[in-house]
């Protein structure tokens, strides 16, 4: 297997659709990266991923996965993970508590959960190493080398939490090469970054890369109507160290330090409240909301990982990773959007995890073999309060002004896992994989609380409960290499997601006992193929059984109405189809486009008020995005580019249980635009914008017990980069 070099276009402000990855792989390079020995076959260039923990060209990896470079993302002024959504077909990422908390969702699988101690459906992976909430995946992406989207169940290689697929994302790693990237930019509402890193050899054996990144922004699109303060302030700042010893040809470590803080403000809510008709007077400006206080968050994060390679043989490998990760999480907003005191929140989380892999690879010439054992051990610890004076005396509640609740969380989960690669005939290759894990949760010093004039006391007796899981994933498949350049994949893989406990408010302390897992099977199709050497088509169609689903939602009854949480809501089935094309017709023109279908249906209930024949939630039934990009030669040591890019979203629901109102927001298109100039091999200038025809449009709607709150999406926003790099 041969590594192309990587370069792709530096388009900015691509923001929804740079890549039209529907499926399998779609993000390689554009048509001007040519090789000299690949000859045509390598118009569009290769890409190398790790998805299954070694390294194959993406198009010789029988999964539907998305691979957005390093390059990729900075043409597309991706800054944190929120904005992978715009540039990934059937794919859902969105901030469901303001800014502090990020709920993936691939294919109609998702948990839309705030608490901080349930996990994401879809494994979020960072350098190798799982991160276990939703409150943790709010980091700024800086310094990627890629990010590999894998989509349906990956229980054999990712183990548990991966119902939805998983996302890896990849940091550039030092090398002994001397390399210096430095860039800097200003846009609307006075925001500006700066990013650069800088890597190379310090001895014979040891390099090192250190990248630093920041984030201001002065103000933003909303106004508080009560104070009069712009909402939209961003002081974000993130950094990693990076040191790699390679004391021979067959050992190496790579030790990863990283640390990162972000103060900003959280969006405000746009209220529809029932309880006050303030807000009326600007129910006709969407980016005006009232909040008694400003709302802002502070995330703090330190980690650190260590990951030793040891090549026993020419054939087998031996990988250890070891990591922690520390987090901790205030947040600050106005919940009903108005001056009253309804429901004021301050969430405050502190997570601490530990995990250790360990891996033995065999690379033979007609077998691939990896196995190993996986540990890990967190702890969340929650307090979440709520101010509420104006409101808890309406529900029988007086002289009550703060409620609130507080728990504390473990878990420790074990596996063991196999996966195996045999081609047992010519371009015929058998894959299969198992894996078995165990995981035990002990939930403690849960409880509600009541407070009035700062005495407070509990609700309930603190609830102390334990759930212990264990479950056989796996997947088997077969890969048939039709051509030179074409792959025709076919797969049946079963994941699960652990039950666990509610993390949000409750009355009830018989609400605090656990809920079960979910299961899902899923059945896959899929194609790759390189019909031209200038055109490369991929599809796959899929169908999933889901079971016992976890849903998100508002489903329990308490004293000041109805409450969100998790519970098993029953079965559902998802269908749908991707597929994504490339084209570079002529030099220096690169189209690409991209498209994902999907019919998702509750087809059994369990739960009161979700309905059989429901949708999923945040499953819009088709997603389109695409670019087109011309690049051309202004002089010898200098070149133009313009890049269009957009997507669309259909209808979409937000809630999975039917009001008369539904919490749905309708299809949408948004555009992107760049204009850029490089020259003389090392600079670049570019100016963008986002969002051009300045789009309304919902991420988010919440059926409170005060009314309706929405979040909206950004509206256009213009700028300028400059690039250096040596």
């Amino acid at each position: 297997m041969t590594k192309t070099n990587i370069r792709t276009s530096s388009s900015l402000a691509i923001a929804i659709a740079s890549l039209a990855c529907a499926s399998p792989a779609f993000a390689q390079n554009t048509g001007s990266d040519q090789t000299e020995a690949g000859g045509t076959e390598d118009i569009l260039g290769e890409i190398v991923v790790t998805a299954q923990r070694r390294e194959q060209r993406a198009d010789d990896v029988g999964v539907t996965i998305n691979v957005l470079t390093g390059s990729d993302l900075k043409a597309a002024g991706t800054q944190s993970i929120v904005d992978l959504a715009a540039i990934t077909p059937n794919v859902q990422i969105k901030n469901v508590l303001a800014n502090s908390v990020v709920n993936v969702s691939i294919r109609g699988i998702g948990l839309n959960d705030y608490a901080a101690n349930n996990n994401p459906a879809a494994g979020m992976y960072v350098d190798n190493v799982y991160l276990v909430s939703p409150a943790m995946l709010s980091f700024g992406l800086f310094d990627v080398d890629r990010v590999e989207v894998l989509k349906g169940p990956q229980g054999d290689l990712y183990g548990r939490n991966t119902t939805a697929g998983a996302v890896n994302i990849i940091s550039r790693k030092p090398s002994a090469t001397t390399d210096v990237m430095l860039e800097a930019g200003y846009g609307t509402y006075d925001s500006w970054h700066v990013e650069g890193a800088v890597g190379g050899a310090l001895t014979s054996t040891l390099t090192a890369r250190f990248a630093l990144q920041t984030v201001q922004q002065e103000s933003g699109p909303q106004t508080n109507y009560v104070t009069g303060n712009r909402i939209g302030k961003v002081d974000r700042t993130n950094g990693r160290l990076q040191l790699q010893w390679e004391p021979s040809d067959s050992f190496n470590l790579l030790l990863n330090l990283h640390k990162g803080y972000d103060r900003s403000d959280v969006t405000l809510y746009k209220a529809d409240n029932i309880l006050t008709t303030e807000e009326d007077a600007f129910a006709s400006q969407p980016r005006v909301s009232g909040a008694g206080v400003d709302p802002y968050m502070e995330l703090e994060s330190t980690g650190t990982s260590l990951t030793a390679n040891w090549s026993i043989s020419p054939q087998v490998t031996l990988t250890s990773i070891s990591a922690y990760e520390h987090f901790t999480r205030s947040h600050v907003e106005d919940t009903d959007g108005t001056s009253l005191a309804y429901l004021d929140a301050t969430y405050d989380n502190e997570i601490d995890q530990y995990s250790q892999e360990m891996r033995l690879a065999y690379q033979g010439d007609d077998l691939n073999l990896i196995g190993g054992v996986f540990y890990s051990h967190d702890k969340v610890e929650t307090r979440d309060t709520f101010f509420s004076p104006d409101l808890l005396p309406l529900f029988g509640l007086p002289g009550l002004d703060t409620i609130g609740n507080t728990y504390r969380q473990r878990t420790d989960a074990y596996a063991a896992f196999l996966h195996g690669e045999w081609t047992f005939a010519p371009n015929l290759t058998l894959i299969g994989g198992l894996r078995y894990t165990e995981e035990e949760k002990i939930f403690d010093q849960a409880t509600t609380f009541l407070c009035t004039a700062g005495s407070c006391s509990d609700l309930f007796v603190p609830v102390s409960n334990d759930y212990s899981t264990s479950n056989v994933s796996g997947k088997i498949g077969l890969n048939y290499q039709a051509g030179d350049r074409t792959l025709i994949y076919a797969s049946i893989s079963r994941g699960f997601k652990s039950g666990g406990f509610q993390g949000q408010l409750t009355f009830d302390p018989t609400v605090l006992q656990p809920f079960g897992d979910e299961k899902l099977t899923a059945y896959e199709l899929g194609l790759k193929t390189r019909l031209f050497p200038n055109f490369q088509l991929n599809a796959a169609i899929f169908n999933y059984d889901y079971s016992d689903a976890q849903i998100y939602g508002p489903l329990f009854d308490s004293p000041v109405g109805v409450l969100f949480g998790i519970a098993n809501v029953g079965d559902a089935r998802v269908t749908g189809i991707e597929a994504d094309a490339r084209w570079s017709p002529t030099d220096g023109l690169d189209v690409r486009f991209g498209a994902g279908f999907i019919d998702t249906e509750v087809t059994k209930s369990v739960v009161a008020g979700v309905v059989e024949g429901s949708d999923l939630p945040n499953s819009p039934r088709l997603t389109l995005n695409g670019r087109v990009k011309y690049e051309w030669s202004l002089s010898d040591r200098t070149m133009a580019d313009i890049t269009l890019s957009g997507n669309y979203q259909s209808r979409v629901r937000f809630d999975i249980v039917r009001s008369p109102v539904e919490a749905v927001e309708g299809g949408y298109v948004l555009a992107n635009g760049e204009v850029g100039i490089s020259f003389a091999d090392h600079w670049r200038a570019s100016v963008w914008v986002k969002n051009i025809f300045d789009r309304l449009y919902r991420t988010q709607t919440l059926n409170t017990s005060t009314g309706w709150t929405n979040q909206y999406g950004a509206p256009r926003t213009a700028g300028f980069n400059i690039a250096y790099k040596f």
